[in-house]
């Protein structure tokens, strides 16, 4: 018998009744057996896993049974998105073509095709990450998949910032690196394309709501990743699951290497680490729509001013960058950022602390966002001139108007080309001051919380970034030092707390001054290193400029 055949027969030799009880059997039972991870489900949350691995370095074989052990066990521990670390199964450290050939593997080898098994077994998506080889070049790259429930790689990307040089070619910034799935779209973007903000900008720009990031980050030299990915997760409003690895590898000791997942809001959901292998589970909420709840990604994008980004793009000459911008020759500035007190800048308190201070010339002093009910320039102009040093400070008219100045022993200039920093219209409207053996540039807070910003700052020269204002976010803190990564050094001031970050070199520890109280930040900026600036010029310039 065919169903309508079953369905006649029930309804003449049944009651009413029984005849609906029946219906209703029958439609759970067809809605049970077509649900499967593309569909989408009621449950509050859903459960991702992380797969901190310990990688053995040439060990494929061993590396992919023990992963295919790990993600099955992750399967059947509930979770329906599994995600694992960068160069899982080969190892990490290889000095040549020739020495990672061996180990490389295409999109439909041993590796991809054991994990679309296990994905079509389970009904689950995985993230795996493995030095792929393009068949039709022989090029090498360090790729990242995302498989679906059916057991096909719905997505790949091969890495942009690639540390490993010696052997794999830079991925293309126009990839489609994303998949969509019952909760949302997830990207990748893999380990070091982290310090770029505008690499995982494209990724808002391209709608993603988690993105994946494998690693192998050891905190050598002491920068710990996590700071990068709640500023990545906060700038962009989605979710980031960062898969580091554990154990050692040939040349790097990664057995305190973190793995976490980050909020929309920058904030920390999971945070973990283990010598050995281990996964971590952490549940991501979901809406009513059972999608991934609380994404802020469109008012982020909401909020970019594209006109003041349209030197992102430039390319300038790094060889000489003071001869190509005729900036001042380069020189230690000692840099103040000072928090009041009495909750608002004090002249006489200032004074005492440049008292304080004054063998340290050139100096720059950064004053908190204040009134001129409060703090009078011409009073600054002389103490500048007293006392030889500049002070920078926003200062707010009877008429709230907005001045962003720069007070110098030589007069007073406005950082901002415009009238009120509330109304930019003009394209670029910063002006790039100079003082002492610095190029410096002022901007708001809210400003600075976008990437693009920073990097056009600092493709112009720009050695210092300064915000001046009332009060500073803990998020905002966290951003402005991020900003850094782009070249430029980062001074933000508030009458809360102060903070300066120097420019940072790859896997180096964070070179700040930073104060949570009244008193005074202390920072020597070497402008020499931020005349050294390096940007990686591998994205989607069109994506990140278009209306």
């Amino acid at each position: 018998m065919n169903i309508m055949t079953y369905l006649l027969y029930f309804h003449k030799k049944c009651s009413f009744i029984n005849y609906c009880f029946f219906l209703i059997l029958l439609w759970s039972f067809f809605s049970f057996n077509i649900y499967s991870a593309e569909s989408p489900t009621k449950d509050s949350s859903v459960k991702i896993a992380l797969v901190h691995f310990a990688v053995k370095h040439k060990q494929p074989e061993k590396n992919l049974e023990e992963l295919l052990k790990l993600n099955r066990r992750a399967a059947e521990e509930g979770a329906s998105i599994i995600l694992n670390t960068e160069m899982a199964v080969s190892g990490y450290s290889f000095d040549s073509r020739e020495d990672i050939s061996d180990y490389t593997e295409t999109d439909h080898g041993k590796t991809i095709t054991a994990m679309g098994k296990l994905a079509l077994e389970k009904g689950v998506y995985i993230g795996i990450a493995l030095a792929e080889r393009d068949p039709s070049t022989e090029i090498f790259y360090n790729s990242a998949f995302i498989i679906g429930p059916k057991g096909k790689a719905v997505s790949k990307y091969r890495k942009i910032i690639t540390a490993e040089k010696k052997w794999a070619n830079t991925g293309s910034p126009y990839q489609d690196n994303f998949a969509d799935t019952p909760w949302g779209r997830i990207g990748s973007a893999i380990c070091a394309d982290s310090y770029s903000g505008l690499l995982i900008r494209t990724m808002a720009l391209k709608e993603v709501d988690l993105l994946w990031v494998p690693a192998n980050w050891p905190e050598t030299g002491g920068l710990n990743p996590v700071p990068i990915w709640r500023a990545r997760a906060l700038e962009n409003g989605f979710y980031i699951a960062a898969c580091n690895r554990t154990g050692k590898d040939l040349r790097m000791d990664c057995t305190k290497t973190i793995s976490g997942v980050f909020n929309p809001d920058g904030k920390v959901i999971l945070k973990g680490a283990s010598e050995t292998s281990r996964i971590f589970y952490a549940d991501i909420p979901l809406n009513e729509q059972g999608r991934f709840a609380g994404i802020k990604r469109n008012n982020k994008m909401a909020q970019r001013n594209i006109n003041q980004y349209r030197n992102v793009y430039l390319r300038p000459w790094l060889e000489n960058l003071t001869a190509y911008y005729n900036l001042p020759e380069t020189g230690i500035l000692h840099v103040y950022g000072y928090v009041p007190e009495t909750g608002h800048p004090d002249i006489d308190e200032l004074v005492s602390n440049i008292e304080k201070h004054k063998d340290s010339t050139p100096s720059l002093w950064i004053l908190p966002q204040t009134d001129e009910s409060i703090v009078d320039k011409n009073k600054l102009s002389e103490i500048s001139i007293k006392y030889k040093t500049g002070i920078a400070v926003a200062i707010k008219s009877a008429d709230e108007i907005l001045q962003q100045l720069l007070i110098t022993p030589e007069g007073i200039q406005n950082f901002y080309r415009g009238k009120e920093s509330k109304s930019i219209e003009i394209e670029f409207p910063y002006n790039i001051l100079h003082f002492g053996p610095a190029a410096i540039a002022m901007v708001p807070a809210k400003a600075i919380e976008h990437p693009e910003l920073a990097v056009s700052l600092s493709k112009l020269g720009t050695d210092l970034i300064v915000v001046s204002e009332i009060d500073i976010t803990e998020g905002q803190f966290l951003l402005s030092r991020v900003k850094a990564l782009a070249g430029s050094a980062v001074a933000v001031c508030s009458n809360t707390g102060a903070q300066i970050t120097g420019v940072q070199d790859m896997h180096m520890g964070w070179d700040k001054a930073d104060l949570d109280h009244a008193g005074v930040a202390e920072f020597k900026l070497d402008t020499s290193k931020t005349r050294k600036k390096s940007f990686y010029n591998d994205v989607d310039f069109e994506l990140l400029l278009s209306n």
